[in-house]
């Protein structure tokens, strides 16, 4: 039986071992490199200020007075206002707010006059200046000529995460900035979605790429990409729980005077099995966690939570008062301008440029969140005004790590049911920022633990986290080569 065992393991090992050398070798990369993605500090500070100069109009055939609106967004697309109405059922998509009528799809045009604000010589106004209603755009001197249009693309290898389905077909822009930069713009909002470095590029082929299988043909068949790595993380499980178990075996029946009946490449492969084996079984384990296979750790979400806080959708004509009002007032340096409704009451959160925010009440004036509200808050989540809590610190949920930010101070919202839930409220605007239930607490040690190694803060920072990842990945990856080394040279002779 033994011996069976010992033939299945080395064989399976060939394949299987090969693939997981390489997510050993790919996880180090991303520990500097992670897959790119256009942030929203990074796409603030290249949106123009709203010109509020002959805005806002809203005409009734795009928008009714009695039509609900459940969220909106105002920024500059060309030299000119536009809104966002969002892609729900309510949605007329986008409107141009100086002459109020629907702006049907982002022309070449239109898109460059985006990708021109990302050149290094474009002017803090965008880029490029709109000749008024002619539909051409113009470059006065002092402004970045628009970058070259590559093409129209459905998806590539770059915008296969983070962009959703109603941005598609996607304009590409190469930046010609001396980083190799190159951007996308959808073609049905106008906004940049992505941006990737030439530096971002390659590195991801050695990185996110390899590790999470993410081949562009691959990737865009979701179904079969996950099938795919969930059962190639299953085969890792059972050739590392098979390599353990033999690993121990040969060390309680080593030869007298020796601890282990290895010598060569299979000594190393033995030392690293028992040092770093189990290691290896968590690490492959947890990330077939991350793909939720079947549905074991998959959340409530919180939608019913988030349409209670928001309460009645407001009307069309709210909308237009509102607009009119901030028109009236003439904000300056805001770049956008997005819809944050509480109680059934329209809220607005401003932004500028350098990512500063504030938030304002239906005419524009400052209304910062108040106790009254932070009680609705807490009443509506069922945690009661003593379940609330400003958190300036990180929780066990709740979190920075080396790959991803989670904004501080936040509210915290822990209902009294015993159902153990989470919610996080933004403390500028009040509105639910993540929620964890018993699932996404499984997830959370299950994955994020076990494969980041962030069981606490301590863990997470840097550069301690460096050198702990380093140490345990540098004895799992001699475990994989050494493992693959040793079946590729027994099947070769």
């Amino acid at each position: 039986m033994i011996r069976l065992l010992l033939l299945f393991h080395r064989y399976l090992g060939i394949g299987v071992g090969l693939l997981m050398s390489v997510w050993c070798l790919s996880g180090l990369v991303m520990m500097y490199v992670s897959y790119p993605a256009l942030g929203r500090d990074t796409r603030l500070a290249h949106l123009a200020p709203i010109d509020w100069r002959g805005c806002c109009r809203i005409s009734a055939a795009v928008l009714g007075d009695a039509d609900p609106v459940s969220s909106f967004r105002v920024e500059m697309l060309a030299g000119r206002p536009v809104l966002d109405l969002g892609s729900g059922p309510e949605s007329a998509g986008l409107t141009d707010l100086t002459t109020g009528t629907e702006i049907d799809t982002i022309s070449p045009a239109q898109a460059a006059s985006v990708a021109a604000a990302y050149v290094p010589a474009a002017g803090s106004a965008g880029g490029v200046t709109w000749a008024a209603g002619a539909g051409s755009v113009s470059d006065p001197p002092g402004t970045a000529v628009a970058p070259p249009l590559l093409g129209m693309i459905d998806f590539d290898q770059w915008t296969l995460e983070g962009v959703s389905a109603q941005d598609r077909p996607l304009y590409h822009f190469d930046l010609r900035d001396g980083r190799g930069g190159q951007l996308y713009v959808s073609s049905s909002t106008g906004r940049a979605v992505q941006l990737t470095t030439r530096r971002e590029r390659f590195w991801n082929w050695l990185g996110a790429i390899p590790h999470w299988l993410y081949f562009a043909d691959l990737r865009h068949h979701a179904l079969l990409w996950s099938q795919i790595v969930i059962y190639t993380s299953l085969i890792g499980c059972f050739l590392a729980a098979t390599g353990l178990y033999i690993g121990v075996r040969q060390l309680l029946r080593r030869p007298a005077g020796r601890w282990s009946p290895y010598r060569g490449f299979n000594l190393w492969h033995h030392i690293a099995g028992l040092f770093f084996g189990v290691l290896a079984l968590t690490w492959v384990l947890s990330g077939m966690f991350s793909m939720n296979p079947w549905g074991l750790m998959e959340g409530a979400g919180a939608r019913a939570e988030r349409a209670r806080l928001r309460g009645a959708p407001i009307s069309g004509a709210q909308l237009r008062a509102t607009l009119q009002a901030l028109a009236a007032a003439a904000p300056s340096g805001i770049v956008t301008i997005e819809s944050a409704p509480l109680d059934g009451r329209l809220y607005l959160i401003a932004s500028s440029a350098d990512g500063t925010r504030r938030r304002l009440d239906a005419s524009g004036a400052p209304a910062p969140l108040g106790a009254v509200q932070r009680h609705f808050i807490a009443t509506t989540l069922q945690g009661g005004g003593a379940g609330m809590q400003l958190l300036t610190r990180a929780d066990a949920y709740y979190f920075s790590d080396p790959g991803s930010r989670s904004e501080l101070p936040v509210w915290r919202v822990m209902p009294q049911d015993g159902t153990g839930r989470r919610y996080y409220i933004d403390p500028l605007s009040g509105q639910l920022v993540s929620s964890v239930d018993r699932a996404d607490e499984h997830y959370r040690w299950w994955f994020d633990a076990l494969h980041r190694m962030d069981f606490t803060a301590l863990m997470r920072g840097r550069p301690q986290w460096d050198a702990l990842m380093w140490l345990l990945m540098t004895g799992v990856t001699t475990l994989c080569v050494t493992g693959t080394y040793l079946g590729y040279r027994r099947l070769t002779r």
